[in-house]
């Protein structure tokens, strides 16, 4: 049995557009002679569809494509990740379902058992669950399916971090299957394609079967697949990987599995992948194609910069370079230096003019630099409007680069730094900003080295002056990752990361006092485990913002 591990991009909402593709690949798959095409979750309608799915047209839509999938299968089988109507309705009238489709017809589906709604997840606001399970004869095969969730539960909540009263895998071990299809649209974050090979490999111990893993690539929104389709056989080694970030349509002979191969990628490798895929697949389904990024000669701005033009194309990103009186000549130069190494056009217009006439205007009323936070705020509001001035005119997006430090502690600017459409490093702490322009620059020096030279102040200081100083970047985000992507408790990020607890509590303060902040921020794509922008819920006000408890 030859089967296609089809990883496609689709676009959320157009379900037409890729049932063209599944369409496509179904013909490409007949002519390599393959037996049966595997799709990934929800492939007809993209992943993940939110409140999209409350629409009766929507669904209705669904319904009528997979028609046409139905109709293109004559002389092969096809399994489709897809949403449909739930008969029974019990609890929900939809599930999160695959067809399971042979030689021109429908055998059925089979319905997704375990509804995640941790994380970026939420399946229990449109799904019931699935209760049937069964193999399924394909291509004279025995054949079990499970979508994404089910077979997680597998793994144990060690490796998973999920726990569920209904195991589907196990559910499956009467059935005796010869193989396992997995339907997946797995979001991307950082180290988790090797946790998926353990669940792969959790699944073979169980059925004595090879897995085939079919996964979703490309961006939504804030959320990245990247892709990494598997194949495991069954005795636990891996076969084949398809490519990470990129659509893909390996063809496994499960007759002939090929030789067991390591799976080698890297952690800065898929960051920086992630990240070119994220912008990408924003511009290109938003029907956008350039971009405006406000030039500092800081890192961050470089990065984003960077990330920009390998994502979009030189000739589509345009550079800002937007001086105060307190900007340095080096900074200036830098920020030029960067513009010339990535070959894109590069736009200077000092901002002293604009701020004294502000600053004149206010005068009656109080005096701008008396107090630095609000002189430093009035700069990046004045930069802010030029910045979405050149956005509107040029029919381009503005990308901030606040990272995931900043955002953190408050430090940005609303309506300042922080205005745009898509923040692409929101979710990359400030020390793996650094580490991530080492890795762009191993080749050839495209960010200056004079970036990455410029020592981080010892102390973080917003505003050039804040009272509430902070320890070393190194410190700060050692906090964040403990309280804000593992849940640790202020006592244990002290007693593990060995960090004086004043200072812990003194950081998390800040993280409790600016969440209104990063309510009104940009969305950032999603590269770590807990992001501010989609999978992290805090309520506004709560205690800890004004009062000493913290949880």
């Amino acid at each position: 049995m030859k089967v296609m591990m089809a990883q496609l991009n689709p676009v959320i909402g157009d379900v037409v557009g890729n049932t063209d593709k599944v369409l496509t690949t179904i013909e490409l798959a007949k002519e390599k002679g393959v037996d049966c095409v595997l799709f990934a979750e929800m492939t007809l309608c993209g992943y993940a569809p939110h409140d999209l799915l409350l629409h009766d047209k929507f669904i209705d839509e669904i319904e009528n494509q997979l028609d046409r999938v139905v109709r293109a299968s004559k002389g092969i089988a096809v399994v489709v990740g897809l949403v449909r109507r739930n008969s029974t309705y019990e609890e929900k009238n939809l599930l999160n379902s695959c067809a399971i489709i042979e030689d021109g017809n429908l055998l059925g589906f089979y319905d997704k058992w375990l509804l995640p709604t941790y994380d970026v997840f939420n399946e229990r606001r449109y799904f019931a669950r699935g209760k049937n399970i069964q193999v399924w004869n394909i291509c004279g095969k025995r054949v079990g399916i499970v979508i994404c969730e089910d077979m997680w539960q597998n793994a144990g909540e060690k490796i998973s971090g999920t726990s569920y009263p209904w195991d589907p895998v196990k559910e499956l071990v009467p059935y005796k299957p010869d193989v396992l299809f997995n339907l997946t649209a797995s979001p991307f974050q950082s180290a988790k394609a090797d946790i998926r090979v353990e669940v792969c490999r959790a699944a073979v111990k169980t059925l004595s079967c090879p897995v085939l893993y079919a996964c979703q690539v490309g961006a939504s929104g804030t959320v990245i697949c990247d892709g990494y389709s598997l194949f495991v056989d069954e005795e636990g080694g891996i076969r084949h990987v398809a490519k990470g970030f990129q659509e893909d349509f390996p063809v496994i002979d499960l007759e002939n599995k090929g030789h067991i191969i390591p799976f080698e990628h890297g952690v800065m490798s898929d960051m920086y992948r992630a990240l070119v895929l994220g912008v990408s697949d924003y511009f290109k389904k938003s029907g956008n194609t350039k971009a405006v990024v406000g030039l500092s000669g800081g890192l961050d701005t470089a990065l984003v910069a960077t990330l920009a033009v390998k994502s979009l194309g030189k000739e589509n990103v345009i550079g800002v370079h937007l001086p105060s009186k307190r900007t340095s000549k080096e900074q200036s130069k830098d920020a030029r230096d960067l513009a010339q190494n990535l070959g894109i056009e590069f736009i200077e217009i000092p901002v002293k003019d604009l701020y004294d006439d502000l600053k004149k205007g206010l005068a009656p009323h109080f005096d701008i630099e008396k107090d630095s936070a609000v002189h430093e705020n009035i700069v990046m509001r004045i930069r802010a409007t030029i910045l979405m001035a050149f956005a509107n005119e040029k029919d381009a997006l503005l990308l901030p680069s606040n990272n995931k430090t900043e955002l953190a502690i408050g430090y940005c600017t609303l309506y300042g730094d922080m205005a745009g459409a898509l923040n692409v490093i929101g979710d990359v702490i400030k020390t793996d900003c650094y580490t991530l322009a080492r890795y762009i620059n191993k080749g050839d020096e495209v960010i200056p080295d004079n970036i990455l030279q410029k020592p981080s102040s010892r102390e973080i200081r917003h505003h050039g002056g804040d009272k509430n100083t902070l320890p070393s970047y190194e410190v700060v985000d050692r906090v964040i990752k403990g309280y804000v992507e593992d849940y640790k408790s202020p006592e244990s990020i002290a007693k593990d990361e060995d960090i004086d607890l004043e200072i812990v509590l003194k950081v998390v303060r800040r993280i409790y006092k600016t969440e209104h902040k990063r309510l009104q921020a940009p969305p950032s794509l999603r590269v770590s485990k807990k992001s501010f922008a989609v999978g992290r819920k805090k309520p506004l006000h709560y205690r800890g913002s004004t009062q000493e408890k913290i949880y």
